[in-house]
């Protein structure tokens, strides 16, 4: 039987926080130089990168100026599904504005390959619509679309697509930047988890996801600036396997390399369940995962799993549709710099503070009632 170091839980959120009480003074985080006798992982870097992101202090949103007017009743939106789990946590998180402001959402399943892609975006072009929600789709697939909805003048707001401007798209506020810094984070967390002494991780991405090689390379970055003798491991995870056998080939990736003493998924939808595919294989690696969903929240719950650096979904999809309104509105509005957006948007968890999102990470409570405010329409 294959045996793996256990990595015990790391240092607490509370001793965290003193530290993030050091670099809070400032917008963004750099990352202190190591130590020139250092050899392995550089702890109180690692704790001083990650603190920003730990800050407990009110986070707000992002474009706090009130829309020129109220989105008329009636306004045609369409949702592009790619059809992941995490495509169907974020339908049912726009279900609330629908009531809310009383625009009309078509859910369009897109699929992943080229001609199912193409007969959807076809068929939005002849449906007329006002406005396009995009979540992860490449622009690439649906360049003449694309053109035909800028003809028309139909705005299309994305999130989590990393070629917006250079297509004529509104700038998505999760570019490349965000991204970056989010990998970083990634890199800082495993190290802080792992109270800095581990030296072998393994980062399983999605290739098919475009934003996916940024957070590796912010993660790789970051993590030759901490922990230069660190070894990474780069892992592919297909999307196709997201919320069917993605734990099992994490399971035999972790089998055949028993070196490995953390893991980081960078879709952590993929591990859902994977706690007790190790637990039966007599795997003991513990590991985080960012884009958790709530089962993955749960898991960080009950111990099963070590963490995550979760997302706020239900900001990230109403901060989209909020965009797309000024864009059919006309309305001129700024995004905040790249690193002030993700720390709004996401937090560390661990057993100590994940129970208290049993829906999923809220980065602030009361955003609806503060979005119906700009929108003109009661909360």
């Amino acid at each position: 039987m294959m045996h793996h170091r256990k990595v015990r839980s790391a240092i607490g959120l509370t001793a965290l926080l003193g530290t993030a009480v050091l670099v809070l003074s400032g917008c963004t985080a750099s990352t202190p130089a190591p130590s020139e006798t250092a050899t392995g992982p550089d702890l109180v870097a690692a704790q001083a990168f990650l603190a920003p992101w730990l800050a407990t202090g009110e986070k707000k949103l992002l474009i706090d100026t009130p829309l020129s007017k109220a989105v008329p009743a009636g306004t045609r939106i369409a949702f592009l599904d790619v059809g992941t789990p995490v495509a169907a946590v974020m339908w049912d998180i726009l279900q609330p504005i629908v009531k809310m402001t009383g625009v009309t959402l078509d859910r369009v399943p897109t699929g992943s390959d080229a001609q199912s892609i193409n007969t959807a975006m076809n068929s939005v072009v002849e449906s007329n619509y006002d406005g396009v929600i995009n979540v992860t789709l490449d622009p690439i697939f649906f360049k003449p679309q694309l053109q035909q909805l800028k003809d028309k003048g139909v705005p299309v707001a994305s999130a989590s697509v990393m070629d917006t401007v250079e297509n004529g798209m509104p700038e998505a506020f999760n570019g490349p930047d965000w991204m970056t810094s989010e990998g970083q984070a990634l890199a800082a967390a495993a190290i802080v988890r792992t109270e800095g002494k581990v030296n072998d991780f393994a980062l399983y991405t999605v290739p098919e996801f475009p934003f996916a090689q940024f957070q590796v390379d912010g993660y790789k970055t970051e993590m030759t600036a901490l922990c230069p003798s660190c070894n990474v491991r780069v892992v592919d995870i297909p999307i196709a396997t997201l919320g069917s056998t993605a734990a099992d080939l994490v399971v035999s990736d972790l089998q055949a390399h028993p070196e490995t003493g953390y893991y980081v998924a960078i879709a952590d939808e993929g591990t859902v369940g994977l706690p007790a595919k190790l637990e039966l294989a007599g795997i003991t690696v513990k590991g985080l995962g960012t884009w958790s969903i709530p089962p993955n929240v749960q898991q960080v719950a009950d111990g099963s799993q070590d963490a995550a650096l979760p997302i706020d979904f239900n900001l990230m999809m109403w901060t989209v549709t909020d965009q797309l309104f000024r864009e059919i509105l006309g309305d001129t509005y700024a995004w905040p710099d790249s690193q002030t957006r993700a720390y709004t948007l996401a937090t560390l968890l661990t057993k100590d503070n994940a129970g208290d999102y049993p829906m999923g990470y809220a980065a602030i409570p009361d955003m609806q009632k503060q979005f119906a405010a700009l929108w003109h329409v009661a909360g």
